[in-house]
């Protein structure tokens, strides 16, 4: 155990001691464009997969074979 936290101790002061200045920017407007691109292609991919979940559900009722309902089959108004 002893072993163990001296090791950790000693690669944190390693880290602590060799640390260097970073000479990067980052603008804070580029966290906000990284959340919405984020949440952009989250609520994308929710629609695409709720528009064609009763299509994915009737392919995979035809592998299984036990075919399509009548009250299944979508109505071309949507």
């Amino acid at each position: 155990m002893l072993d163990k936290a001296f090791f950790t101790a000693a690669i944190a002061l390693i880290v602590l001691i060799g640390e260097r200045p970073a000479f990067a920017y980052i603008d804070p407007g580029t966290g906000s464009l990284l959340y919405q691109t984020a949440l952009t292609v989250l609520l994308g991919l929710g629609l695409v997969l709720r528009r064609s979940r009763a299509s994915i559900s009737r392919f995979v009722r035809r592998l299984g074979g036990r075919g399509v309902r009548a009250d299944d089959v979508p109505d071309p108004r949507d």
